[in-house]
């Protein structure tokens, strides 16, 4: 559970910088220069706030009961994750229903989460399924820089 909710916070700030990658994708598709890829595309198709309103990069978030997890979100929509016990994961980040979601490698079931309006700061809240709220903030670097490799 709080893979997911990491996973989601974070990746529900990767897409800021996706909108002409967008345009000139739909563009082409509608020329009939493509065929629409959508389903395998690097851009999230879905309703704001989620991906649209954040860009590729590392962020820290901070879950229900105060633990910290650090997530660097990557270009075509894939992430790494450190939990706040050490733990790595990674996958790949999608929209489904208005939702954003995480797919752990190795899983099968995905965990989406509800990303509420990116906020002046930078910060953003996502609630999980379960009505887990984290909040994600963009932080400096990348992943390897936030966390502990001592131990």
């Amino acid at each position: 559970m709080k893979k997911a909710i990491l996973f989601a916070a974070l990746l529900a700030l990767s897409a800021c910088n996706n909108a002409d990658t967008e345009t000139e994708e739909a563009d082409a598709v509608a020329a009939g220069d493509v065929a629409d890829t959508s389903a395998a595309s690097d851009v999230l198709e879905g309703d704001r706030p989620g991906f649209e309103a954040v860009a590729p990069g590392t962020y820290q978030v901070t879950r229900t009961g105060g633990e910290v997890d650090y997530i660097e979100i990557h270009p075509g929509m894939t992430f790494s994750r450190v939990a706040a016990d050490g733990t790595a994961t990674g996958g790949s980040i999608f929209m489904k229903d208005g939702k954003t979601c995480f797919l752990v490698e190795g899983e099968e079931q995905e965990a989406c989460f509800s990303d509420g309006p990116r906020q002046p700061d930078g910060t953003m809240q996502t609630t999980s399924a379960n009505g887990d709220v984290s909040t994600v903030r963009p932080v400096e670097g990348s992943l390897e820089d936030h966390v502990d490799t001592t131990a």
